[in-house]
Parts: C-alpha cells; sequence; structure tokens
C-alpha cells in the first residue's frame, strides 16, 4: 500500500519549481521525458482515455 506524506493545510509556502531546471540531460528522468515527449506513439492511448471519460 501506497505511504504518503501527511498534507498540511495550513502551509504557507509553495516552491514554485521548472521542470527543465530540475532534470538534468544523461539523466534517466531526462531520457524518459525525452522518450514519452517525442517517440511514443500515444494515439491508442489517448483515444482509448478519451472513451473511456465519456462513459
Amino acid at each position: 500500500m501506497a505511504r504518503f506524506k501527511h498534507y498540511d493545510y495550513e502551509q504557507t509556502k509553495m516552491i514554485p519549481l521548472r521542470f527543465a531546471d530540475q532534470i538534468q540531460p544523461g539523466t534517466f528522468e531526462y531520457t524518459l521525458s525525452h522518450v514519452v515527449d517525442n517517440e511514443l506513439d500515444l494515439t491508442l492511448c489517448l483515444s482509448q482515455s478519451k472513451a473511456c471519460l465519456k462513459t
């Protein structure tokens, strides 16, 4: 079972993050992001998710 951190609704600070600053070239995360964004054909996934949302 997932163990999530407790969310504090009284939190007063938000730290803005830029994805481009956080992900560094040459890392697994960078490669995964590039493959998903540029190499994978997601039309099947998108068409199925749209069909699921209609029901």
